[in-house]
């Protein structure tokens, strides 16, 4: 049996697991900031600024869920002004053959909707999805250049991925303040304001990112094998865990709340019986602009909130025994994370009991530090 406590640490050791490692991170921020300065040094005509989006930016990666997978790096080519390029000229005749210039690509560069997708030989483990856009300081956002493939036209259209990440990062300010406070009390630092900045980016995370990573990961698996394109896209399930987000203090309760009230605020948000998940940082962009041309989108999302529930959430949880919850985070988030974390598990066991750390709960029968029971101290000599 699980107490609530358990399941919260177990939560918590999933996510980290999951997530990117600090090398990695490291490594993915010296390489944009490698394009950045090479595309600054090879266009004077340009002031161009590079900077990460999407989980880069929120601090909700996921690793691959095999080794042989690349990591997506979204980046904005964000231009100071239009400099009068259309969108075509902007994407295709200048930022396309610096992309091509910067380092030799292990495939040909592919032109998405809203970004050139290129994959460079000499770096592994990555992928970089470029936005090319220009600012637009009147309106406080950023028009992209937005391909329409049917005609192959190109036009750009307004985002504010900046204000994405700052409403985020504001849904879970106080929760994010007292993780701070208290890392910073834990490993006796004082810090400047600039260097929390880096610490909040690298070494706290809040329930709400902790919650995205592990619905992320959950689809991931539910959809490993689908090949439709109804696969929940990342977007919608960030912004309505943001949303729907409360503050709360642990993983546990977030997930619960999240997952049982997204249906009803899916539901409740229609406009003129039509999905609407509007953009929080670009209002009148609506997230599930697809769902309504393509129902069947909308219907695997709300199939796999409902698996979310049934897999991370309610009482059943609590009545697992070990074994049950090995093979439950197994089917949840892969068979890797499920070894990983229970191998880890089984080594601070070991070494709980060998110190006398670990007690029982009467009332349970489980090993843990709060137990009543002392547990005998166990020396394991010779083979």
């Amino acid at each position: 049996m699980y107490s609530k406590d358990d399941i919260n640490k177990l939560y918590r050791e999933i996510a980290a697991s999951i997530d990117i490692s600090d090398d990695m991170f490291t490594a993915a921020v010296d390489e944009y900031e490698s394009l950045g300065k090479w595309i600054d040094e090879n266009t004077p005509q340009y002031q161009i600024s590079i900077y990460p989006q999407g989980s880069f930016g929120l601090g909700t990666v996921v690793k691959p869920i095999t080794d042989e997978d690349d990591y997506d790096l979204d980046i904005v080519c964000q231009f100071k002004e239009q400099y009068g390029l259309t969108a075509k000229q902007l994407k295709v005749d200048v930022v396309k053959p610096l992309l091509l210039g910067y380092k030799k690509t292990s495939r040909d560069i592919e032109n998405k909707r809203r970004c050139w997708h290129v994959e460079y030989a000499e770096i592994p483990n990555f992928h970089m999805d470029v936005i090319p856009a220009y600012a637009n300081a009147k309106l406080k956002r950023i028009n992209i250049t937005d391909h329409d493939e049917d005609h192959d036209t190109y036009d750009y259209i307004g985002s504010n991925p900046s204000g994405y990440i700052t409403w985020f990062f504001e849904r879970c300010a106080r929760q994010q303040k007292r993780l701070l406070d208290s890392y910073m009390k834990e490993h006796g630092l004082v810090v400047a304001s600039a260097d929390a900045e880096e610490i909040k980016r690298r070494k706290i995370k809040t329930p709400l990112q902790r919650v995205v990573q592990l619905l992320k990961r959950h689809r991931d698996i539910m959809f490993a094998d689908d090949d439709s394109g109804n696969k929940p896209i990342s977007i919608i399930i960030t912004t309505i865990a943001a949303t729907l987000y409360q503050e709360e203090d642990n993983i546990v309760d977030a997930m619960t709340n999240i997952l049982l009230e997204a249906p009803k605020w899916i539901n409740r948000n229609k406009k003129n019986g039509l999905y609407y998940i509007e953009n929080p940082s670009y209002p009148g962009e609506n997230f599930a602009d697809k769902w309504n041309t393509h129902p069947e989108r909308a219907t695997a999302f709300f199939n796999w909130v409902k698996q979310a529930t049934a897999d991370l959430t309610g009482n059943q949880l609590y009545q697992m025994s070990r074994i049950d919850m090995g093979e439950n985070v197994k089917m949840c988030f892969g068979e890797k994370t499920g070894k990983t974390v229970f191998s880890k598990a089984a080594e601070e066991c070991r070494a709980g009991v060998e110190n006398g750390s670990l007690k029982v709960d009467r009332s349970s029968g489980n090993l843990s530090t709060k137990g009543t029971v002392s547990v005998p101290t166990t020396r394991h000599y010779g083979q």
